[in-house]
C-alpha cells in the first residue's frame, strides 16, 4: 500500500457554477473522554460538553476500561469541547432503592433479591442564554440533595441551583427550556402531587405552572418556541388531550391547549424520539418504528413547519434515528440507517449496511424518484451529504444494539453519544467528537482502503498498456481525483475525477500509448479535495 497525504486539492468550482450544498464538518474522530456505559443526551454549553447518561467511570480518549485515569463519574460528566480533556466536574447522580418482582429494564441496576435502582439521566438541556443546565432521568438526589427526576446546575460554577426542586413522580425524558419555563416530557403522572399525565411545566424557580396537556403515552421530546406561542410534543403517544394525535403535533405553549396540526405518522407505531430547529421555523425531526413490520414507517428524518405541522420534505429511510442535530444548514443523525432508496443512497445489501452517523442538507433540494416506504415519487426530499464517520453498534450484550444515542453540533463541532465501543474501526467507548476544517485540530478522513491494485494489460500489437481499477469512496467528500502513476516517474500520466459512495463505486480505464518496453508497473493514486489520499498496489503488464 503506498500512502500518500497532502497531494493537492480538486479545482475550485467556477464562477457562475450551481450553488454548493452545506459542508459537514470532517470525518476524522478528536480524542474524547469515554466512560463504561451509554450517553444519552449533550449539551454544548460554550466550550464545555455535559453529558449524561448511564455510566459509572469515565476514562481519557484510547486508554482502556480499568486504565490509567479511569475515574468515577455517575451518569454525568463533563469535558472540553475543544481539546477533549474530561474536567473535574463529578456529581453525585443516584436514587432509592425499590423492590420489585419485575424488572425494570437494562437502564436500572440489579442490588440482587428483586431490588433496584433506577438513576439513570435521560436529557441534558441547557437555557436559552446558557446560564444553567437543566437535566432529568430517573434519579431522585445529586449530591445527597433530593431532586426527584429534574435538577438544574448553574452553567458557571456548576453546583446544584438551590430552590429549583420539583418532584416528579415518574422518569422524566424530554426538556426543553424557555426564558422563564420548562417544559417537562416523559412517563410520570404527577409534579408536586398535583395530576400531570406525562406533559407539564415548571418556572424557572420551581413553581408548577398550569400547563397541563396530556400524553397517553410516554413523551420522548420537547421543543418550546415561544415566537409561535407553541410547544412541539414527540414520543410513542396516539392521543394528545384526547385527540388523535400520533408521534408528533403541538400545543399552545401557555394554556396546553391543541392547536392546528397538518403532520400524520405514517404508522400508528412510529416513536419521534428528538426535535431540533435552526430557527428558520422548520422543526427537524427523527423517529424510530417499534414494530417494525410495516413497509411504510418513520425510522428516519423529517422537517416540518412549526406554525402548522405541514411537511417539508421526508427522506424515506429505514433505520431507527435515536437523535438530531441542525448547524450551519447540516442535519445530523444518529442512527442506523439503511435502504434510503427516496435518495439513491446506501442500499440495505451494500457495504454498509448501517450508516449509524450521517448527515442531509436542512432543505429540500429535489425530489423523490420512486414511491418508497412513505416518500412518493416527485416528493420533496433533501440530498445525503458525503459525512460518513461510523461506530460498531455496541457491547455484544447491548439490549439494543443501535450504537449511536445523541448527537449534538455547532458551527465547529459535532458531538456523539451511545453505545459504541469503536468509531472508524478504532477503540472508542460511548462518546466521540468532529470538526469543522476551520479548526486547527480537524482529523480528515478521507479516500478508504480496500483500494486494490489496477488490472494492468499490454496489447499484442499496439505495446499500448490498459489501466483499469476500481475507485474508493471518502468519508468527508463526494469526488475524488485519481491520478496513474508510471512506477519510476515523479508526475501522474493520467487524472481524473470521478464522484463514489460505499455502496457506488466507479471503475475507470486509461490506455498508456507512451508505455515503454518490458515489464512496466502502475498504481493509483486517490486525492480528495482535503488533500488527503491513498495509494493502490501496484500492477504490472509482466512483460
Amino acid at each position: 500500500m503506498v500512502g500518500i497525504v497532502g497531494l493537492g486539492l480538486l479545482t475550485a468550482p467556477t464562477a457562475g457554477a450551481a450553488e454548493q450544498p452545506p459542508q459537514p464538518v470532517t470525518a476524522g474522530a478528536l480524542p474524547t473522554p469515554q466512560t463504561d456505559g451509554i450517553v444519552l443526551s449533550m449539551a454544548i454549553v460554550g466550550d464545555t460538553v455535559y453529558a449524561g447518561g448511564h455510566f459509572s467511570k469515565a476514562r481519557p480518549s484510547g486508554v482502556a476500561p480499568g486504565g490509567a485515569g479511569e475515574v468515577a463519574r455517575d451518569n454525568l460528566l463533563a469535558f472540553d469541547l475543544g481539546t477533549g480533556e474530561l474536567l473535574d466536574w463529578s456529581p453525585s447522580v443516584t436514587s432509592t432503592e425499590f423492590e420489585s418482582s419485575a424488572d425494570p429494564g437494562p437502564l436500572c441496576d440489579s442490588l440482587g433479591e428483586n431490588r433496584w435502582r433506577c438513576d439513570t439521566v435521560f436529557n441534558v438541556t441547557a437555557a436559552p442564554d446558557d446560564s444553567r443546565v437543566y437535566v432529568g432521568g430517573d434519579f431522585d438526589r445529586i449530591n445527597d440533595r433530593w431532586r426527584s427526576r429534574v435538577a438544574a446546575f448553574d452553567a458557571a460554577d456548576r453546583t446544584l441551583v438551590d430552590g429549583f426542586d420539583p418532584r416528579v413522580a415518574g422518569r422524566v425524558r424530554a426538556l426543553s427550556v424557555t426564558e422563564d419555563t420548562v417544559y417537562l416530557g416523559g412517563a410520570f403522572d404527577s409534579v408536586d402531587g398535583t395530576d400531570r399525565t406525562r406533559l407539564a411545566a415548571v418556572s424557572t424557580s420551581g413553581e408548577l405552572l398550569p400547563w397541563s396537556p396530556t400524553a397517553d403515552a410516554t413523551v420522548h421530546s420537547l421543543l418550546a418556541v415561544p415566537e409561535q406561542r407553541r410547544t412541539l410534543i414527540g414520543g410513542a403517544f396516539d392521543n394528545v388531550n384526547g385527540q388523535s394525535r400520533v408521534a408528533l403535533t403541538a400545543v399552545d405553549d401557555t394554556t396546553g391547549a391543541g392547536v392546528p396540526w397538518q403532520w400524520e405518522a405514517p404508522a400508528a407505531e412510529d416513536v419521534v424520539t428528538d426535535i431540533d430547529t435552526d430557527g428558520s421555523g422548520r422543526a427537524y425531526i427523527g423517529s424510530y418504528n417499534w414494530d417494525g413490520g410495516n413497509v411504510d414507517r418513520f425510522e428516519g428524518r423529517g422537517a416540518v413547519r412549526i406554525e402548522d405541522g405541514s411537511t417539508v420534505w421526508m427522506d424515506g429511510c429505514y433505520g431507527d434515528t435515536q437523535s438530531v442535530a441542525v448547524s450551519e444548514g447540516v442535519v445530523y443523525a444518529a442512527s442506523h440507517t439503511h435502504s434510503c432508496a427516496a435518495l439513491d443512497a446506501i442500499p440495505e445489501d451494500g457495504p454498509i449496511d448501517y450508516q449509524r452517523l450521517t448527515a442531509e442538507t436542512a432543505a429540500a433540494t429535489g425530489t423523490a424518484p420512486r414511491d418508497t416506504n412513505h416518500v412518493a415519487e416527485g416528493d420533496p426530499v433533501p440530498e445525503l451529504l458525503p459525512w460518513l464517520p461510523n461506530t460498531n453498534g455496541g457491547p455484544e450484550d447491548s439490549p439494543w444494539q443501535n450504537g449511536t444515542w445523541a448527537i449534538e453540533a455547532n458551527s465547529d463541532y459535532v458531538v456523539v453519544g451511545g453505545e459504541f465501543t469503536t468509531v472508524n474501526g478504532e477503540r472508542q467507548q460511548s462518546l466521540t467528537r468532529f470538526a469543522a476544517r476551520s479548526v486547527p485540530d480537524a482529523v480528515n478522513n478521507g479516500p478508504q482502503i480496500p483500494f486494490r491494485a489496477p488490472d494492468v494489460r499490454r496489447e499484442w500489437l499496439s505495446g499500448d498498456v490498459t489501466i483499469e481499477w476500481t475507485g474508493t469512496w471518502d468519508a468527508q467528500n463526494r469526488s475524488i481525483r485519481y491520478e496513474v502513476v508510471r512506477v519510476g516517474e515523479s508526475e501522474p500520466i493520467h487524472t481524473v475525477t470521478k464522484e463514489s459512495w460505499p455502496w457506488s463505486l466507479p471503475t475507470m480505464r486509461f490506455t498508456d500509448t507512451g508505455a515503454p518496453d518490458g515489464s512496466t508497473e502502475y498504481w493509483i493514486r486517490a486525492v480528495d479535495a482535503d488533500g488527503a489520499s491513498i495509494g493502490s498496489p501496484r500492477g504490472s503488464t509482466d512483460w
